[in-house]
């Protein structure tokens, strides 16, 4: 079902029409004949009003229908109502609906709900709006550069590392840098698997890559046969990914959270394996979900029995089991502890798979088997206990670590690089693990975060060494590098593949560097010491300015509207900065920004390298999208006191960081991607901004005249 439909308040245009906002954000990214099929004119015309804006006519890619649509539907989002976006995207309600739904919770991101679009259509324009167009056109000239890369325009240059092959100490496993998060085995990945992406996992020491999964469309899936349709050729698809994993010396693993509720549309005959009602969630203490569970899964493993294993979450995510979160309504489980269904999937898992024949390891990820989820510390030991002795046990390392910035104390949720692991209660679940003979594995992410997942990787890596030091003083040596975000092949996954103790890394500065070694480590040294002052929060990770950078559209007029998850920010910046005070997170900022910079003045002094440019590259974008979140905390403060003095300097200061962001996007495709957002902009987003900070600074200006 998809969400929604709201009236809320819409942002203002910065192009004179809602149709050429159509154009301006779309074309080249979509085909024209969409384009032309939404606005209700021919060709022709789309190429037309395309050149008026001055926007290139490049050739025509499916790169971004086919793997950036969820780039095309953030871009129309607030623009284009239902029918128009499936047409632009030229697909079905259904698959929409299951684009939203699966590619991790995107509905969610958006807002959980679709804001109230008028159809947009083609017309003549104006006088008045030809002259505004014409004055735009003349600002977008200036920026008609031809861009050194291009988007996906990935693994396809000269290695950036030299060629040698760090041999892993344990399992070092990622999500695949360019795999989607919602039908992840449609096809059998050559885009998003490709053989250079393989071959630098290699060398860096991957040997493990995970994937979604999601049960009801890789087995039969008895409650509604249609969500199973295709579910054949899926598995062969991922027979041909681990037989060419295989190859490079990786494994795949499946992330599956299952049982997922029982769907509105399902037969009525199943409705008595409802346990709660309200979330339609299948109790696990029918036998009829249980039997489903294991022939499902059995079934699935029986024809992948190379699968390198699974690893599951059993608290919170999707719907599963009755207890998934505090509270249920279901009238069994509602006497019954949640570490008995979380135990019972964990088994029913294991089971399957070794009736099946395959050996694979299953991974139990205690996410959510924590006071977070209000566990005690009796459930979390009594869950552990009561999963068999072969299920590996998976902590996040960071998980309720205790911090303060600025006077603010506070506790990790997870996400964090900044804030290095472990934390007392990981390693307490180490140790229970271990006590109750399961091995153990440590959830860290090393290249990036929410944090900032604009790039592939932010260079801090000392950060991430005092991390594994910290699991490697408790015996932890199986790790998971990353979460949907931070499945590049950085120099923060070789540290991390090549860990163990006695790891010593200066030598590794030595070999990546050579004489410049000890320049480069001072400047990231620089670096660590700046991500260490950011206030950081969940709230924080998920609700402020950072993730879209300059991508996020201000508005002169107040908003209305709550930021959301990695997607949109408004002006609600009380949610984005809790639980710090408002002076207290923006002078944390400061203290970063002012660190970065220096970090940014050493590593620019080094002479020039592949990697060395890279890292610099890399630093400068962190920079940009952490002083956005500065600039809009301020702006959104300014706009509510009326102080058009303050609203200005951050407006100019914002178009420079648009501008900025703008020249390294273009030298480098990878920035602003990532697996299960694409790119959090294009080109076109940036100049968007651009256009929108000049007719900004000009009204201000008026007003302060006035």
């Amino acid at each position: 079902m998809l969400p929604e439909v709201k009236k809320v308040k819409m942002p203002s245009l910065t192009l004179p029409t809602a149709w050429q906002t159509v154009i301006f954000r779309n074309f080249g990214y979509v085909r024209a004949e969409r384009i032309a099929e939404v606005l209700g004119c021919d060709v022709q015309t789309v190429h037309c009003e395309a050149e008026r804006l001055r926007i290139k006519a490049a050739d025509y890619s499916r790169d971004f229908e086919e793997r950036g649509y969820i780039t095309i539907i953030r871009n129309n989002w607030f623009l284009l109502p239902y029918d128009q976006l499936m047409t632009l995207l030229g697909i079905d309600e259904r698959k929409l609906d299951f684009i939203l739904e699966k590619d991790d919770f995107l509905s969610v991101k958006l807002g959980n709900f679709k804001p109230e679009c008028p159809a947009v259509g083609y017309f003549p324009l104006t006088k008045e709006q030809i002259a505004e167009t014409e004055g735009l056109a003349k600002t977008l000239a200036r920026y008609a550069a031809e861009p050194s890369a291009h988007p996906f325009d990935f693994f396809t240059g000269e290695n950036t590392y030299e060629e040698t092959v760090t041999t892993a100490c344990g399992k070092r496993i990622v999500h695949g840098y360019l795999s989607p998060c919602g039908d992840a085995f449609a096809t059998d990945c050559n885009d998003t698997l490709p053989e250079a992406l393989l071959a630098e996992y290699q060398r860096v020491g991957v040997n493990g890559i995970w994937l979604h999964g999601v049960l009801s469309s890789l087995s039969p899936y008895p409650f509604l046969p249609e969500l199973s349709e295709g579910y054949e050729q899926r598995r062969k698809n991922m027979n041909k990914i681990i037989e060419r994993c295989k190859k490079y010396g990786i494994s795949l693993y499946l992330y599956m959270n299952e049982p997922r509720a029982l769907p509105a549309e399902a037969l009525p005959e199943y409705e008595g394996l409802i346990g709660w009602q309200e979330r339609r969630t299948l109790c696990m203490e029918k036998a009829e979900v249980r039997e489903y569970l294991y022939e499902a899964v059995r079934d699935l493993c029986a024809s992948v029995p190379q699968l390198g294993g699974i690893f599951t979450i059993t608290m919170s995510e999707n719907p599963t089991h009755c207890n998934y979160v505090n509270g249920t309504e279901c009238p069994v489980c509602k006497n019954i502890p949640p570490e008995n269904s979380t135990s019972a999937i964990n088994n029913i898992f294991l089971r399957a798979m070794r009736d099946a024949g395959c050996e694979g390891e299953l991974i139990a990820n205690l996410w959510g088997w924590s006071p977070y989820m209000c566990w005690s510390e009796e459930q979390i030991l009594n869950g552990i206990r009561m999963l068999d002795k072969d299920i590996a046990v998976m902590s996040v390392s960071e998980f309720d670590l205790e911090i303060e910035k600025g006077g603010v104390k506070s506790r990790v949720i997870d996400y964090s690089i900044s804030n290095p692991g472990p934390s007392d209660i990981s390693i307490g679940n180490f140790q229970k693990a271990r006590e109750t003979g399961h091995k153990n594995f440590a959830k860290i992410q090393a290249s990036n975060s929410w944090e900032c997942s604009a790039v592939p990787y932010i260079p801090v890596f000392d950060l991430v060494f005092e991390h594994l030091e910290g699991l490697g003083n408790h015996g932890v040596n199986d790790f998971f590098l990353t979460w949907t975000q931070g499945g590049y092949p950085s120099p923060s996954v070789e540290i991390a593949s090549g860990y163990h103790k006695g790891f010593d890394l200066d030598a590794w500065y030595s070999k990546r560097f050579g004489e410049q070694a000890e320049a480069v480590h001072k400047g990231i040294r620089k670096l660590c010491e700046a991500f260490r002052e950011y206030p950081f929060s969940i709230r924080t990770l998920y609700m402020s300015p950072k993730t879209l950078g300059s991508a996020n559209l201000w508005d002169l007029t107040p908003e209305e509207k709550s930021s959301t998850m990695v997607c949109f920010a408004y002006d609600d910046f009380e949610g984005w900065i809790y639980p710090y005070p408002v002076e207290t997170y923006l002078s944390q900022l400061d203290k970063q920004l002012s660190l970065w910079r220096e970090g940014i003045a050493i590593l620019a002094d080094v002479p020039e390298s592949p990697l060395v440019s890279e890292i610099l590259r890399y630093a400068k974008v962190a920079y940009l999208h952490f002083d956005t979140d500065r600039l809009q905390t301020r702006f959104a403060i300014a706009k509510r006191a009326t102080d058009y003095g303050e609203m200005l300097n951050c407006v100019l200061a914002e178009r420079e960081n648009a501008e900025s962001l703008l020249s390294l996007v273009r030298s480098d495709a990878k920035i602003g991607y990532e697996a299960s957002n694409h790119y959090f902009y294009t080109e076109r987003n940036l100049l968007e901004k651009i256009l929108r900070m000049d007719a900004f600074a000009s009204e201000l200006q008026k007003r302060i005249r006035a």
